[in-house]
């Protein structure tokens, strides 16, 4: 049996949505990321976790079955994209892409749910490292010129998350207590 793999505009999934239809989405994100705003009704199956093995039942879960459309998304597409392939490994063949991913269904101007009191992981990012520096460079004049080496090294790990796209302190801060739970509390911001 063949894949089928459409890709649909967020716009058209939201239509469908609103439709009878069922239209399950599954969100590949790390839960820091799905915590820091997904689409309303998606369910958390970071890409990590997607053993072939285990997903039936993980799906199963949800209420979704092999026959069914099953509707992929992740920041932009590309883990959503690696999601197909391990999804045809366990049988499921009626897989759709959200073209653009949640960033695309945001820029469209629709609705995300956002569990209060998460950060996006970028912006974790952004904090960590901006802390990291200012302190070395302190340190630097404070006790020990080796502290601005330091510096270049969190600079260089920049650069390697940019061209990359792979960022140890991501993956870092994604494994931290804080950034695990994938559920939103009962109260979350629209």
């Amino acid at each position: 049996m063949s894949t089928r793999v459409i890709s649909i505009p967020p716009e058209r999934f939201a239509q469908l949505r609103g439709s009878d239809e069922p239209a399950p989405l599954i969100d590949v994100r790390t839960p820091a990321e799905y915590r820091a705003g997904h689409i309303p009704g998606a369910q958390l199956l970071p890409l990590d976790q997607l053993d072939p093995d285990t997903l039936g039942a993980r799906l199963g879960q949800y209420g979704i079955a092999p026959d069914q459309t099953i509707y992929l998304t992740c920041h932009s597409g590309a883990r959503a994209q690696q999601a197909v392939e391990r999804m045809r490994d366990a049988g499921f063949h009626r897989l759709a892409l959200i073209q653009g991913g949640t960033a695309a269904w945001e820029q469209a101007g629709l609705p995300l749910t956002r569990c209060r009191g998460s950060l996006a992981l970028e912006r974790q990012v952004q904090i960590a490292v901006g802390t990291l520096l200012v302190l070395k460079v302190i340190f630097g004049f404070a006790f020990h010129e080796l502290f601005f080496v330091a510096a270049a090294f969190l600079g260089a790990g920049l650069i390697v998350a940019g061209l990359t796209r792979w960022c140890g302190m991501a993956r870092l801060l994604a494994v931290m207590p804080w950034n695990r739970a994938g559920r939103c509390p009962s109260e979350s911001l629209p």
